[in-house]
């Protein structure tokens, strides 16, 4: 009797902690977070001067595992050019079935 009512529970508690391990809350996304922030090959895009909001400035710089290397590849890639860093000149777009399945920036 005991068994059948601890069984129930403890599915439940299984599903429940499903949804934190296929979903990441904080980048709004599908994926898990560990997935997004480490694992998750990205194409890094970047628009040279992103305040003239000129949509041809964007290009794909190069293609990396993990947010902090996109943001890294993306900060360094201003400073080659010798433009001022700006947050909003990268994003990183997570490559999956050969199109992207979202976009991200790192998060603190």
């Amino acid at each position: 009797m005991i068994a059948r009512r601890i069984l129930p529970i403890g599915l439940m508690m299984i599903a429940s902690s499903c949804s934190s391990i296929t979903s990441c809350e904080k980048y709004a996304s599908d994926f898990s977070c560990y997935y997004v922030t480490d694992l998750a090959t990205y194409d890094v895009l970047y628009w040279k001067n992103v305040k003239a909001d000129n949509p041809d400035d964007e290009q794909v710089i190069g293609t990396v595992k993990g947010l902090r290397a996109c943001k890294a590849m993306a900060q360094g890639h201003s400073t080659g050019i010798g433009e001022d860093w700006n947050e909003r000149s990268y994003i990183c777009a997570l490559v999956d079935d050969g199109g992207y399945a979202e976009k991200h920036r790192l998060l603190d």
